[in-house]
């Protein structure tokens, strides 16, 4: 496949939340994720890193041919244009040329547009020039960030970020003039992979952030999740029915899963206890059709053993998931996260790698709550 005919989803792989798990995966992935969180006692949790809170997501690379491209999200995807951007000129003129030429006269835009041209020409110094491939990831600073009582202080979108002078980071930060966190690594073929070799960029004035692991085991999550094993056991057959593809196929209701995340969502906003209850109330004032409407409450009322264990099951991983936040943000260490407004160290979560897929641990009632209320 070449260059230009890759086409891929600019989301990728997404990572899903610890409690959603069960929404694609059914009893299996659930389990999954309650033999994930048990680890986290013992040496698991060394598979745990910091989720940066970057932005903006940007893409970089070169392509086969050894063109050096530099673009956003918008950009990588841009179908009415080549959002493909080889220059610093290009890039400039892409950022100032949307919304209809307006941001050409809003001086703001202009030095957001100006900044990220002049990335470009930082970004294309990183990568080798006989590297083929590109890099998703989010932006954490576009310049060396102030030092506020003997740390690095820099807040990229939601969470603002202290980092240790003196720590290994700390030393990274200091001759830097980009930040940047990497989720994936993208090849020729459009397929995305974890970045696992940080040494293939060069030079020092853009600090690729390597993950930062946790430093010890969560403790006493045991019995709470020995409870939520045998509750998944007990129901694991009426689960799967609930969520059974076939099924859903053979309904048209293929959806229902998403639909279940979109519900999930939305409760950050009003408060994320008795999942389930209000449900039907959410539905009947979402934008499903009104066919499809009918049919989930049909299907929801002819399982509702099923139904139950399906909410009991995702509210008691979410109280675990936010047990082990908790702790993992009181370890301290060299990186401290707060969210403004917030009196405790709260940042956007962690990563649980598993080779099943990954595994988010967000503070939704704080996080996906804050970053909720900044989008609106």
């Amino acid at each position: 496949m070449r260059f230009r005919d890759i086409k891929m989803l600019m989301e990728g792989a997404r990572i899903q939340h610890a409690e959603d798990i069960i929404f694609w995966e059914g009893s299996k992935g659930a389990l999954r994720v309650v033999s994930s969180l048990k680890s986290l006692e013992q040496q698991g949790h060394k598979e745990v890193t910091i989720k940066w809170d970057g932005s903006p997501a940007v893409i970089f690379g070169r392509a086969p041919d050894g063109r050096f491209i530099f673009t956003d999200k918008s950009g990588w995807s841009a179908k009415g244009y080549n959002g493909k951007t080889t220059s610093a000129e290009e890039v400039k003129d892409m950022f100032l040329s949307r919304s209809n030429g307006a941001r050409r006269e809003d001086p703001v835009q202009i030095e957001f547009a100006n900044t990220m041209a002049d990335l470009f020409n930082q970004f294309e110094l990183i990568v080798p020039t006989n590297y083929s491939g590109f890099f998703k990831g989010d932006l954490l600073y576009t310049e060396t960030p102030p030092v506020i009582k003997k740390n690095f202080v820099f807040k990229p979108n939601i969470v603002e970020y202290a980092v240790d002078v003196e720590s290994e980071l700390g030393q990274k930060i200091r001759p830097s003039n980009a930040g940047i966190v990497i989720h994936r690594q993208i090849d020729e073929e459009g397929n995305e992979t974890p970045l696992e070799q940080y040494d293939i960029f060069t030079g020092n004035n853009v600090l690729v952030v390597s993950p930062i692991s946790v430093e010890q085991p969560a403790q006493k999550i045991s019995p709470a999740l020995n409870k939520l094993e045998t509750l998944v056991n007990k129901n694991a057959n009426a689960i799967d029915g609930l969520l059974s593809k076939p099924e859903l196929s053979m309904m048209k209701m293929t959806d229902f899963p998403q639909i279940l995340y979109r519900y999930i969502n939305s409760k950050v906003d009003t408060g994320l206890d008795s999942l389930g209850a209000d449900f039907g109330t959410w539905l009947q004032a979402s934008n499903v059709s009104n066919v499809k409407k009918q049919k989930i409450t049909n299907y929801i009322s002819n399982q509702q053993v099923a139904w139950s264990a399906l909410w009991q099951t995702v509210s008691a991983i979410m109280q675990v998931k936010d047990n082990i936040i908790s702790q993992f943000e009181q370890q301290g260490g060299d990186v401290q996260q707060n969210i403004p407004g917030h009196t405790t160290n709260s940042g956007e979560g962690y990563v649980l790698a598993h080779p099943e897929g990954d595994i988010k641990l967000v503070p939704r009632s704080t996080f996906s709550a804050a970053n909720r209320a900044a989008v609106r």
